[in-house]
């Protein structure tokens, strides 16, 4: 059963997003593997629903895929750092994790090896960035190129 606390980055797309509208993607580690996990609105609204609800619940801020702007959570008990990915597209990132900032990607280290996440669209990817390093968050951009030890290995698994 997958535990909240496995989340490592999250997006969550609302029905009438850009990029890959109502898609709901989760990447997690799996036997030292990067598994990325995906559903869809149109296609599975059950599991987006109770993935929305996963995010939902740890949100610090209103969530409008729910239609509560008004509505707050007790930040203390947020597993993730939620931010607006820009045109309907939400992320939530672990925040017991680092990660960093590498070319149109981030990295995450664990255990000596490093994994790459890719957001949905580069649009989301940017407006996080922008928010991470100006919100002062535990992100540390990096300047380099392809690292030799980072891991390829991300298996797309449909959820439900």
């Amino acid at each position: 059963m997958l535990s909240d606390n496995d989340i490592i980055y999250a997006e969550i797309a609302a029905g009438g997003a850009m990029g890959y509208a109502g898609q709901a993607m989760l990447y997690i580690i799996e036997e030292e593997k990067l598994i990325c996990y995906k559903t869809n609105l149109f296609t599975d609204e059950n599991t987006y629903m109770q993935v929305a609800e996963i995010l939902a619940k740890h949100r610090d801020v209103p969530f409008p895929i729910f239609g509560d702007v008004d509505k707050q959570t007790d930040n203390s008990k947020s597993q993730f750092n939620y931010y607006y990915g820009g045109v309907g597209n939400h992320v939530f990132v672990n925040k017991d994790v680092s990660l960093k900032i590498v070319d149109n990607h981030f990295v995450y280290e664990e255990n000596n090896k490093e994994y790459r996440i890719f957001s949905s669209v580069l649009g989301a990817f940017d407006s996080v960035v922008d928010a991470m390093q100006n919100a002062g968050n535990k992100v540390k951009a990096m300047n380099m190129k392809q690292s030799t030890n980072i891991l390829p290995l991300i298996k797309i698994k449909t959820m439900g």
